[in-house]
């Protein structure tokens, strides 16, 4: 059986965020993509970068984690006096 060269993820932005990336989208992406690559393939820019991720309802801290088939990234800006979970 042949893997698949591509996954399938929903994504979402919140709030300020919502001006680079959908309310919810589901995309295909290649395999082993991680975070980093949402905010390149949605241009995200670099100074708004810092965010707080939620990946299947848990929250991450590297935009370089791996992604895999069927996750639902949540991507929300930094909370009044700054986030728990911020993204760099």
């Amino acid at each position: 059986m042949v893997k698949p060269k591509e996954i399938t993820v929903t994504v979402k932005f919140f709030a300020t965020l919502r001006e680079f990336g959908p309310i919810r989208e589901t995309i295909k992406i290649p395999k082993n993509s991680t975070v980093k690559t949402l905010f390149e393939r949605y241009k995200v820019p670099f100074d708004k970068r810092r965010t707080i991720i939620l990946i299947n309802g848990k929250p991450h801290q590297d935009q370089h984690t791996v992604l895999k088939d069927g996750d639902l990234i949540a991507i929300f800006p930094p909370l009044a006096g700054g986030g728990l979970f911020l993204v760099q």
